[in-house]
């Protein structure tokens, strides 16, 4: 008969639950202010920020680009890490073999290769977006009102009497690329926001950018400054209060860890959540349950070209009728008057519906239709594109159907010493959303460990 595997026992003030954005700002804002230990399943911090890196360029495989303001863009400051500027770049969409600027709204709509009924399908998507734009981020009682009624209807609204079946393309490709899901299963108010980015001047979305060396340079700087406070490949089975605090159950590398601490920080996905947080109250277990996750395959190439390209003036191109739905240049940030480097870096999107079959090919299968479509799209890169690298994200980027967002502030708040943090827990899912989740939590904890 076997014996039951010895549980080690451990202490600390604070325990974090996940080293994504949210987790290793929340740990690293505690700092030397609590004695912390951060839990991670994975074999790497980080969670969907993921970089690759070669030479002088880097390929963002999770998370793409930097925006927004607070936290997340003190900590990059705050650690010297460059910005690499989008001033001057734009958003492409490829239309039967033409790429048109979506800054220019006249080309998009009048000089691409469409017919009537596309044109007239562009324009009145087109329109609602733009019409919806400007109450986005307004505080005025009529913004609130738009705002609440985009939240109550499907997204696929957008496409309400547009005959155009490629009208009806760009827009699932557009869901698809920045929310990983179909226009059918989100509230229209986040995927007019997101459109609102491909329509907009990057230089008018706040510190949009692309870190220097990929978005992993932060998350790896983060994770240094926590050292042996961050332990990897540990996977936590549950996370109950006690008479003093929590009680934390995770299996680590040398086996089940049993750790008492004052407060605990679940830096986690929702799912993840419902499952370890066994006292969750069924209100907590409904919001939760109310937050759906982007889906995307993303393959990324280095490329070998020289001189100038016709993508240079692009950080994207959005590509509804390819087997991607979007392909992101990060060598645009370093793209800078005339001068250019040799070579490049490319990753290729697919959401949503796209990304579910595709779940289904092999990594060979996926990298040879990505590799034949950016052929298509950029003959130049004949015999310049090197091994694709694919990455397979079945949870990404959190969305809510329509008045779904409604019980987002029941996670808003503490379960006692238990404290969520999450780019679900902010107006519009995101890079800096996740970080400011994190640093309020970590505030919020040790607030109140002092009253």
């Amino acid at each position: 008969m076997s014996t039951a595997q010895h549980v080690r026992e451990g202490t600390c003030e604070v325990v974090v639950i996940g080293a994504g954005m949210a987790g290793l700002m929340a740990a690293t804002t505690l700092g030397g202010e609590a004695d912390v230990v951060v839990l991670e399943a994975a074999d790497r911090p980080g969670g969907r920020v993921e970089t690759v890196r070669r030479g002088d360029y880097w390929i963002n495989l999770g998370t793409q680009f930097a925006e927004g303001t607070g936290p997340l863009i003190d900590a990059l400051e705050r650690h010297g890490v460059e910005m690499g500027s989008l001033a001057g770049k734009s958003v492409g969409l490829d239309l039967n073999g033409k790429v048109v600027d979506t800054n220019k709204l006249f080309d998009l709509v009048f000089r691409t290769r469409m017919g009537f009924t596309d044109r007239v399908g562009m324009a009145m998507v087109g329109a609602r977006v733009l019409s919806a734009a400007p109450f986005l981020e307004s505080d005025s009682r009529v913004a609130k009102r738009v705002r609440a009624k985009l939240d109550k209807r499907l997204a696929s609204d957008l496409l309400r009497g547009v005959r155009s079946e490629l009208t009806q393309d760009v827009v699932r490709s557009w869901s698809g690329q920045w929310m990983g899901c179909e226009p059918g299963e989100t509230a229209a108010k986040q995927l007019v926001t997101s459109i609102g980015i491909a329509l907009t001047d990057p230089a008018k979305v706040p510190n949009f950018a692309l870190p220097v060396g990929g978005n992993q340079t932060l998350t790896d700087i983060l994770a240094a400054d926590l050292g042996k406070r961050l332990r990897l490949n540990s996977a936590v089975r549950s996370v109950e209060r006690s008479d003093d605090g929590v009680v934390v159950n995770y299996v680590g590398e040398d086996g089940p860890v049993r750790v008492r601490a004052r407060r605990a920080i679940a830096a986690i996905p929702s799912d993840v959540a419902s499952r370890i947080l066994p006292e969750l109250p069924q209100t907590y277990r409904n919001a939760f349950a109310d937050i759906r996750y982007g889906r995307y395959v993303i393959v990324g190439f280095f490329t070998e070209e020289e001189g100038p390209q016709p993508w240079d003036e692009y950080f994207g191109v959005s590509t509804p009728q390819l087997s991607f739905q979007a392909m992101f240049n990060h060598a645009a940030a370093l793209r800078k008057g005339d001068s250019r480097k040799p070579g490049g870096a490319l990753a290729c999107f697919a959401g949503g519906a796209a990304a579910d079959e595709l779940f289904e090919l092999s990594d060979e299968e996926i990298v040879a239709r990505f590799s034949k479509d950016l052929l298509s799209l950029y003959p130049q890169l004949a015999g310049k594109l090197g091994e694709g690298i694919v990455r397979r994200h079945r949870r990404v980027v959190p969305f809510w159907a329509p008045g779904r967002r409604e019980s987002l502030p029941t996670l808003r708040n503490p379960l006692g010493p238990i404290h969520l943090a999450g780019d679900y827990q902010l107006e519009m899912p995101s890079l800096a959303d996740a970080a400011t989740s994190g640093e309020n939590a970590a505030k919020a904890v040790l607030a109140s460990m002092k009253s």
